[in-house]
């Protein structure tokens, strides 16, 4: 397993791992709940990730990832 991203929050890292394995590539997320522990530890260690099981798919996973996060802007004229 290798991890991929954080995410802002749970409900973009479960998106994010939906759309990874709709795609075919096993993709898992990771310290679903840590949040509750963000008074303990540092806030940037609590966030929800993304682990890829195989890493022979991390740089296909990788790349669906960037496209999902950058999609295509349009400028109206």
């Amino acid at each position: 397993m290798r991890r991929l991203a954080q995410a802002p929050n749970l409900a973009i890292a479960t998106l994010w791992a939906d759309v990874l394995r709709s795609e075919g590539v096993g993709a898992s997320v990771q310290r679903e709940y840590l949040c509750a522990a963000a008074g303990q530890l540092p806030p940037d260690q609590c966030l929800p990730e993304i682990w890829i099981d195989d890493d022979a798919q991390f740089e296909r996973a990788r790349r669906l990832l960037h496209a999902l996060q950058h999609p295509p802007q349009r400028q109206w004229h």
